[in-house]
């Protein structure tokens, strides 16, 4: 397909039609390299701007992915999730490998002690991991949990038993219910670098509140989710 400078349609989209055509065909396969946007640019007549763009709109669709100082990739089947699997109390421990980043007690910020309704001196349990996927980066987390009621929680803890499962059987706390917050957000430093996309991608921000049967928040996590290898779902049953 040519591009016609003359269509009404925008230069940028129908490059986008073209590129799109080319993965959507499998003539460009799982982990293909796309020449630069330079060569795109020259080979299309157009300008690395309108190669730019067009790029980006298939990151966002899930088509392609980027590796920050490597390039741009063709992406693999994009996982379909139950977005209520996400949101519930349990899980299958192992479903998501993590690896550990840090494991810390600290006096909560402003903002986290507001989640909990303490005060900020109060200690605060910290973690830090990275959820990982056939060997690809899908999501950081972070996640708070008060210190004063898992005084003695520690990081091999987490890493053999799910969260949820800990609060329940180790320290006998009777869970509720959680609430999830879904937003846009942008991907720069180090949560780029470990999820493996380019400084300034937009991934899904989730926001996650546990709570006590007594309505108190026992644990509080914020998810930065890759857009371009999850699609979120919800089915409703008749």
């Amino acid at each position: 397909m040519r591009i016609d400078k003359n269509n009404h349609v925008p230069l940028y989209r129908q490059v986008e039609e073209v590129l799109e055509e080319k993965i959507t065909s499998k003539q460009w396969e799982y982990g293909y390299q796309l020449p630069t946007e330079q060569e795109l640019a020259d080979h299309f007549g157009v300008s690395t701007i309108t190669v730019k763009r067009a790029v980006l709109e298939l990151v966002n669709k899930g088509y392609l992915y980027r590796r920050s100082g490597k390039g741009t990739f063709v992406a693999g089947n994009t996982n379909e999730k139950d977005i209520n699997k996400l949101m519930s109390l349990t899980g299958v421990e192992g479903e998501h490998p993590h690896e550990l980043i840090s494991f810390l007690i600290e006096n909560g910020d402003d903002e986290v002690a507001s989640k909990f309704e303490i005060k900020t001196n109060e200690k605060l349990i910290k973690i830090k991991r990275l959820k990982i996927e056939n060997d690809i980066p899908m999501a950081m987390e972070y996640t708070y949990l008060p210190f004063d009621k898992c005084p003695d929680l520690t990081a091999n803890d987490i890493n053999n038993e799910l969260i949820y499962s800990i609060l329940k059987n180790k320290y006998h706390i009777p869970l509720g219910r959680a609430r999830s917050v879904v937003k846009p957000y942008i991907a720069i430093g180090e949560m780029a670098e470990r999820l493996q996309i380019e400084p300034g991608t937009p991934v899904f921000e989730w926001e996650r509140f546990t709570y006590t049967k007594q309505g108190k928040v026992i644990e509080y996590s914020k998810f930065y989710i890759r857009p371009d290898k999850v699609t979120y779902y919800a089915e409703v049953i008749f």
